[in-house]
Order: structure tokens, then sequence, then C-alpha cells
């Protein structure tokens, strides 16, 4: 028998789709008027979008390549211009009003002196206080309840910059500042199993560092736990174990589940393997609340294109979720994020937001 990774992947997507067959139906007719009782919450799902491609780096056959790549992807996050960006998303947020945010690539950029063995510290960007701010701003504060750092990457960056450069990425859950919410703990960590890049260029290795955030809140007398997460974009098989292990560790409790996130997986995915993931939530008993409440439309969710100036027609795939599990019955759900662009022409992030209102009868 074929013992490779490639063999044991079309095994999965072969029993994968028989699964497909068996949890299609799952959740998918539209629960009775009675079941909306109860108090209602609104969750949202926003992918910040870290400001460009790390392929180029990862890939890059020598070092000077590998300087040239850092030097352009800086500059490239300096294009797409995060502090205008993170003005339309705190107006998605204040326009919507939600309970509670899961946020996924909140970038923290830190640039220091070329060659220095020392971490960088030096803040160019800091996603969550930028968002933080304007939120602020407008009148519609929110409380970061729990931060989890994931991927800390750093390296030499070429001209024109010609200093060091340090991406952190997080995921972040936002509580509603004075809301009906009420939190009774915290949780969050990162995968076992995380993807590893060689670099060519260096020699050494980058590890694509991935995680979850977790509530656990209660509003109107119900309890439920809120968990939100990022899944890898890059390998499908690193993917559905880091799905395994949401079901094993914090989707494990009983009661009520509420999954937010870009799982980087969906039902519709031109590729079976990048199906798997999804597939096996559902099959762990996750619901996936999009087709409940609109059966037939796509409701794609990503990609606007790295520059971010794509036309708003171009999102071609749904990855960007909200999964229930439990008495939980979801009422109404919206996909947004191309109503407005910022000064310059761009969209808030290359994913589009995703907020589902849920009851809990």
């Amino acid at each position: 028998m074929d013992g490779s990774p490639r063999a044991h992947l079309r095994r999965l997507a072969r029993l994968a789709t028989a699964a497909a067959l068996a949890v299609a139906g799952l959740g998918l007719v539209a629960p009775p008027a009675h079941a909306e009782a109860g108090p209602k919450v609104a969750v949202l799902t926003r992918n910040l979008y870290l400001g460009g491609d790390l392929t180029p780096s990862i890939a890059a056959p020598t070092l000077p390549a590998f300087l040239a790549a850092n030097s352009a992807l800086l500059s490239h996050v300096d294009l797409v211009d995060f502090p205008a960006r993170a003005a339309l998303i705190a107006d998605e947020i204040r326009e919507r009003k939600p309970d509670l945010v899961g946020l996924q690539e909140v970038a923290l950029w830190r640039t220091g002196p070329l060659g220095d063995p020392a971490p960088a510290t030096e803040v160019r960007y800091d996603y969550l206080a930028l968002l933080m701010a304007e939120l602020a701003e407008s009148g519609h504060p929110y409380d970061v309840v729990v931060a989890q750092d994931e991927a800390d990457l750093e390296a030499p960056a070429g001209a024109p910059h010609l200093r060091d450069v340090r991406l952190t990425m997080r995921d972040v859950i936002l509580v509603r500042h004075g809301g009906r919410i009420k939190v009774n703990a915290t949780s969050s960590g990162n995968f076992v199993n995380n993807l590893v890049f060689p670099l060519a260029a260096t020699g050494g290795s980058a590890t694509s560092t991935r995680g979850w955030t977790a509530v656990d809140a209660t509003l109107g007398g119900r309890t439920f736990r809120f968990v939100n997460t990022h899944l890898e974009a890059f390998h499908p098989g690193v993917r559905l174990l880091q799905a395994q292990e949401l079901l094993r560790g914090p989707l494990s409790v009983p009661g009520r589940l509420v999954l937010v996130g870009d799982l980087n997986s969906g039902p519709e995915l031109p590729d079976p393997n990048n199906r798997l993931a999804y597939l096996a939530l559902v099959a762990g008993g996750m619901v996936d609340t999009w087709p409940v409440l609109h059966p037939g439309d796509p409701g794609y969710t990503s990609g606007l294109g790295d520059d971010l100036t794509q036309p708003a027609d171009d999102v071609e795939h749904r990855i960007d979720m909200v999964l229930v599990r439990g008495p939980v019955t979801p009422v109404s759900s919206e996909v947004f994020g191309t109503e407005r662009q910022t000064p310059g022409g761009r969209w808030a992030s290359d994913h589009l937001g995703h907020q589902a209102v849920l009851a809990l009868p």
C-alpha cells in the first residue's frame, strides 16, 4: 500500500466524499419559527488581511532574491494602507453592532536594524491598536477579551528598506463594550500540527503557527462558547489535522457552541482535498449556518486580490464561516465588505466579512 502523504490525502478525499453524502443534510432544513425563541446573539468574523503575499519570500531560491522579496512585501504592506482600511472595518462593525467579533490576520508589523540578532521591536503597523482606536473614535468601543499570537516571522529586507522586518500574526476576539454579553472565561492555544516551510535562500525554515481563541459567555441566562480560528491555507492535510484538534479541544465541550473564522475550507471548493477540514467539522456535529439561511446562494467571501482593487464580484470561494452545535438556531446572516473603499480605492480586506444572528433557545 502506498503510504505517502499524497496517497493518504487521496484516501481521505474518497472518505470525505462518502461522508459528505451522509452529512450534507445535517441542519439544512429551516427551523420552525418557535425555535427562534430565546435571546439572540450577533457574531461577526473578519479576516483583516496581513497586507501581502508571503509566497515569494518563502520560494526565493537565493539570498538576493529573498532580500528583494522581503522588501517588496513590506512595500506592499505600506501600499495597501491598513490605517485607511481599519476605518472601513470599524464602520462595518459600528453599523452591525455585533456582540462578539472574531478577527484573523491581526498583523503586527515591526522593524529593527538590519542584521541585529535581537527581535525587531519598532512598531510599523499594529492592526489591533489601529482598529481599536477607530472603534473608540466612532463612539462604539469594543474590548479585547482574548488575543493569541500565531506565526512570528522575522527576516532581512533589501533596498530600499534595509531593515529587519518582523511579522507577528494574531487571532483576536472582541466583545462589545458595555453590551449584553457576560464573559465568564477565556482560553486560547496554538495547534500542535503546523506547516513548516523550507527556506531555500537561507537553508533554514519557517513555521506557519496557527491556533484558536475562545470565550465562554452568558446572554439572557444562556451559556455558550464562542470559538474563533484561522486554519492553514497552504496544506490540506495540516488543515484537516487542525480541524480535528478543534474538535478534540475547544469544540469538545457539551452545550451551545459557535465557531467562526477563516477555515480555508468549504464544501464547494474545486479541489476535494480542500473540503476535508470543513467536512471533518460537519461530521463532528457542527452545522454550517449559511446554507440553512441561504439555500442555493454560494455566499462567496474570498478573495479580492493582493492589491484589494479587483472587481467586487471577483470573490469565488466561501471559506469565512459561522458554524454552530447544540441548541443554537440561525436566524439571519449576511456577507458584506464591498459597500465602500478607502480614499485610495481599495477594499477593506481581500476577504469579505460574515455576520450571523443566532437564537439561544
